[in-house]
């Protein structure tokens, strides 16, 4: 299916984000395990349930990307902190299918019966699980621009960055730390000025356009550097799950699934989520021409709620 419906931007809008980042408060559910889980409410609290599953390397501030869409498009957005990012307990072992049941254990804390998933990049993978495992609690699930099966798919067609990240936590992964405090750094850099500004002048036209929205830029940077507050081997660990053997027969999901993907992504190529929907029966595809990784879930983002509600 190929969506090229009217994009509704989000540049324009008087700076909320640092207000709303201010604002957050952090709760937090004790699971049965004994670990706390980390969470916080977006959007518009008498919505449709909604749960939203942060990129990497990122934390549940990314949430707040989906604020004023929630309120649009009358969604309850919560977003939470996976095991041993930002504010999270660490667990150690985790793989992908421990997620459900920790998503499972806060939505019946918040009574909800169902609800949607929408897994954006690095998130993309814990909705796919989410489809595969508990089925029966989803309204919809959505993948925007997600991360692929990398043990079925490989690297090779991956963004350099992230095949640099890779090849470092295998080969010398004591030089990941400081490499990650010097991006926190530079997060705090202006988008328009260098280096933030050569790092993105590598992105496609679309990209560069929707990370000149400088609410949108806050709200990435501060999730990135709350997502090293457990420290960088945590964020490693959390990355690891992604090259691991996620445990999903693709083929047997019986839940559709969004799949949205921007056909001039260049962190994520189009050609992964391609080969994603050619196992999955129930895919229903957005392939976006114009579109790359960042672009997709910030100027489409009402279309995609849209697009998961039926409408």
């Amino acid at each position: 299916m190929m969506c090229e419906s009217s994009i509704e931007n989000i540049n324009a809008r008087p700076e909320r984000s640092a207000a709303l980042i201010a604002a957050m408060t952090h709760e937090f559910l004790t699971l049965s395990s004994g670990r706390k889980l980390a969470f916080q409410h977006f959007g518009d609290p008498a919505g449709v349930p909604a749960f939203y599953f942060h990129g990497w390397p990122s934390s549940l501030v990314q949430g707040a990307l989906m604020d004023e869409q929630g309120k649009r498009q009358g969604l309850h957005v919560v977003a939470m902190d996976r095991p041993g990012v930002g504010r999270s307990d660490h667990q150690p072992g985790r793989r992908l299918l421990d997620w459900p049941p920790v998503v499972v254990e806060l939505a019946d804390h918040l009574g909800w019966d169902k609800f949607h998933v929408f897994g954006v990049s690095g998130g993309g993978p814990y909705a796919l699980a989410c489809a595969h495992a508990i089925p029966d609690r989803l309204l919809s699930a959505s993948v925007i621009c997600g991360a692929p099966p990398l043990r079925l798919f490989g690297s090779r067609e991956l963004f350099f960055p992230y095949r640099l990240v890779l090849a470092m936590s295998h080969h010398v992964p004591w030089l990941l730390s400081p490499l990650f405090h010097i991006a926190s750094t530079i997060s705090h850099c202006p988008a328009h000025l260098p280096p933030l500004s050569w790092m993105i002048a590598m992105l496609s036209g679309r990209d560069r356009e929707a990370l000149q929205d400088r609410e949108a830029h806050r709200i990435i940077c501060q999730s990135f550097r709350d997502c090293l507050a457990s420290g960088v081997p945590q964020v490693q660990a959390d990355g690891d799950v992604y090259h691991e053997d996620w445990g999903i027969d693709f083929s047997q999901i019986r839940c559709p699934v969004h799949l949205w993907h921007g056909m001039k992504d260049r962190n994520i190529p189009c050609s992964y989520a391609e080969k994603l929907a050619t196992l999955m029966p129930t895919a229903i595809t957005h392939w976006t021409p114009d579109d790359g990784h960042y672009s997709l879930p910030l100027l489409r983002g009402d279309e995609i709620a849209r697009a998961a509600l039926g409408r």
